[in-house]
């Protein structure tokens, strides 16, 4: 959760603030990047926040959490209809969204990982992963893999590659260089070093 965290935020700070890249690659690269987010919080929300709330009981209340959901969820959808308009304008509804995600993340991260950490199984929790996995398509598994193993540190990434095995590390080789190339014609600004 740590990386997928890190590049979210990472890449809407980039977009919010980059005044270069390609017009129709912003588009593109904004797109997948919302649709990631998107994915993010539905899959915590049906899976995981359920399977914290069985295991770890009193101990935790996600309500804040779902709530968060539901409004980052507004300012998502003004995200995609800003896709269509102007960049400017597209930029500043990315900048409120990593405002908000920003803190959000911040939250879940000092409230809830430590709750994860106590109370859901190792097991438990990688079949949260394997569910998630399961659920994304195809087609959005040709950016989110290659998008998350570029924000993942060397220790990140080989923890990646293990658990996910050699259908990771296939899909990974082949997708690569296009994700590079899109990153590229999308943004300007480098990338944070995690």
């Amino acid at each position: 959760m740590r990386v997928i965290h890190r590049a979210m935020l990472g890449d809407l700070r980039r977009l919010a603030e980059d005044r270069g890249g390609q017009d129709a690659a912003i588009r593109r690269y904004t797109t997948l990047l919302l649709s990631e987010i998107h994915h993010h919080h539905t899959n915590e929300d049906d899976l995981l926040w359920p399977v914290i709330e069985r295991t770890a009981g009193q101990a935790v209340d996600l309500a804040l959490f779902t709530d968060d959901h539901l409004a980052l969820q507004t300012i998502l959808t003004r995200c995609t209809a800003a896709l269509a308009g102007d960049l400017a304008q597209l930029r500043k509804a990315l900048g409120e969204l990593h405002e908000m995600l920003a803190e959000h993340i911040a939250d879940e991260e000092s409230d809830v990982f430590p709750i994860i950490r106590q109370f859901v199984p190792a097991g438990t929790y990688q079949w949260c992963e394997d569910q998630i996995a399961k659920r994304a398509g195809l087609r959005q598994l040709l950016f989110t893999v290659p998008w998350l193993s570029s924000w993942a540190t060397p220790e990140e990434l080989d923890g990646m590659l293990d658990r996910a095995g050699s259908r990771f590390r296939l899909m990974l080789a082949l997708t690569r260089g296009r994700y590079q190339r899109l990153e590229r014609a999308s943004i300007a600004l480098p990338r944070p070093m995690p």
